[in-house]
């Protein structure tokens, strides 16, 4: 069974002489139309065979998410019970502008990949979904 990534975008805004709250900008189904694990280990920890260090991993639903989003996640609990997600977490902005998507994983890719030769080389051309291999330290 494959794992999804679901979310929203939110923005913060002020009100009039109170505090800042925040506001659904848009839901992320629409952006988010391939599972890429690599993606989904490198920003939450979920599903993390490449073995990267997470940027924004375990920090459970913001008590302070618009009513929007509030509303959404009381729903998918609803039907899939605490236990159906793998994590919930949360990253700002300034966050994903910081990452340095160059910074190599913590230790080596145990799935198997497959390269193809080219003229210029051997192309990666994939990798498995997962592999029962012990990759080497």
């Amino acid at each position: 069974m494959g794992t999804d990534m679901s979310g929203f975008l939110e923005y913060r805004a002020p009100q009039d002489d109170q505090e800042p709250i925040w506001y659904c900008a848009h839901d992320l189904r629409s952006l988010n139309d391939v599972r890429n694990y690599d993606a989904f280990g490198f920003l939450f920890g979920v599903r993390n065979h490449a073995n990267f260090r997470p940027v924004a991993a375990g920090r459970g639903f913001p008590a302070d998410a618009s009513a929007t989003v509030s509303a959404r996640f009381a729903q998918l609990t609803e039907w899939y019970g605490k236990d159906g997600f793998h994590g919930t977490t949360w990253i700002t902005w300034a966050e994903v502008k910081a990452v340095d998507w160059d910074e190599p994983a913590e230790k080596p890719d145990s799935r198997l990949h497959q390269y193809r030769q080219t003229p210029n080389g051997l192309r990666m051309t994939g990798k498995a979904f997962w592999s029962g291999l012990k990759a080497v330290p």
